[in-house]
């Protein structure tokens, strides 16, 4: 099933989404990324423009993964491994928390700003006839990046089924 129009994508509202339906996944979220090298933001959008019906081709959903892995590479996750290093044996221990906590943030505002990203790019999509059906965003995106798809079906069936159980977004 396609969506019949393309709607215009609110990054506010998919930074509310990811952050309310985040807490229910992060276990299962944090375990794809280090075993499959998903991205947990791409992941969130591909929920996300499930949850809206909306879709994207698979030469866009590559366009996005790629946008994503660059800013991602350069900028989140080397505040992410900065941030994993502590604690340091040169710092003492009552210094290391507040660097952690500034670290932390810096980290969600990286977060942030990818998520913004990937809906100012997909607000730029133009629409056409080879979108991908939305409710299997997320099964292609794993095949992209090489997940074993066919062992994660009941997973990722839960993912689509905790995203559709938010209210209101």
């Amino acid at each position: 099933m396609q969506n019949s129009g393309k709607k215009t994508l609110n990054s506010e509202q998919f930074w509310h989404y990811s952050l309310s339906l985040y807490p229910v996944i992060k276990d299962l979220c944090l375990q794809w990324q280090d075993n499959y090298g998903v991205n947990i933001n791409l992941l969130l959008f591909l929920l996300y423009l499930d949850k809206q019906q909306q879709s994207v081709s698979e030469a866009q959903l590559l366009k996005l993964e790629d946008l994503l892995q660059h800013f991602s590479t350069e900028v989140t996750q080397s505040i992410r491994t900065l941030r994993r290093t502590l604690p340091s044996p040169w710092l003492e221990s009552d210094m290391q928390q507040p660097l952690r906590q500034q670290l932390l943030s810096t980290e969600l505002a990286a977060e942030k700003l990818e998520q913004q990203l990937l809906v100012q790019q997909f607000n730029q999509l133009s629409l056409n006839d080879d979108l991908l059906p939305y409710s299997q965003l997320l099964d292609h995106y794993l095949v992209l990046i090489q997940a074993p798809v066919e062992q994660l079906d009941a997973e990722i069936l839960d993912l689509y089924q905790q995203s559709q159980q938010l209210e209101g977004i």
